[in-house]
């Protein structure tokens, strides 16, 4: 199964990860590894060269990392862009069920705002986890 963490911060995209094989075909072959490579790299090519943004970005077999900098989820033409990615591995995930997972990481300011949940020692804000 492929994982993708959507992180958000204040309602905003701060950044994804993906990790995994779906499994439906061998590696290479498979459609829904393509259409969610095909998906998050747009993402990366879209924030880096149509922005002019720099996340970091770590691309390895079967993993892809993307975080924007900090302010960088700020500029809505770049919400926009990843609120288009996760609309269409939304769209993936509903094609085919039990392939790819998508979550929400929603992490809050250490302001006291947000959720409630407490956060741990040395961590740098609150979280919330929507499957």
């Amino acid at each position: 199964m492929i994982r993708v963490e959507v992180h958000r911060r204040a309602g905003r995209v701060t950044g994804f990860r993906v990790r995994g094989h779906a499994g439906l075909a061998p590696r290479g072959h498979d459609i829904v590894c393509a259409a969610v490579s095909a998906l998050t790299q747009a993402t990366v090519a879209g924030l880096e060269e149509h922005l002019g943004l720099r996340p970091t970005v770590r691309i390895e077999a079967g993993r892809l990392d993307c975080q924007l900098a900090p302010g960088e989820e700020e500029d809505p033409r770049a919400q926009a862009i990843l609120a288009t990615m996760v609309l269409g591995l939304q769209g993936v995930a509903a094609g085919q069920p039990g392939r790819l997972q998508i979550s929400e990481i929603d992490f809050e300011p250490e302001s006291g705002q947000g959720s409630g949940h407490g956060s741990q020692p040395g961590s740098h804000g609150r979280f919330r986890v929507r499957w």
